[in-house]
């Protein structure tokens, strides 16, 4: 399977082209699992879209399997 053109650009080139880096970690907001802050830079998005860590999110999936 190909990926489409989204998938080929790398995260950080477009992160050094969208946001400049003075203002790349002024963003933040709320990992829904856990509440507390994430920057949007280091946040993963759940199967609904919303911002919450990696660990949160893996934790999450390993409960609720067992």
């Amino acid at each position: 399977m190909s990926q489409t053109h989204f998938q080929q650009v790398p995260l950080e080139l477009v992160k050094r082209i969208a946001v400049p880096a003075t203002m790349r970690s002024a963003f933040s907001t709320h990992c829904e699992i856990c509440r507390t802050t994430i920057l949007v830079e280091h946040c993963n998005t759940d199967e609904n879209g919303r911002a919450v860590h990696e660990k949160c999110y893996t934790r999450r999936l390993r409960e609720g399997r067992s």
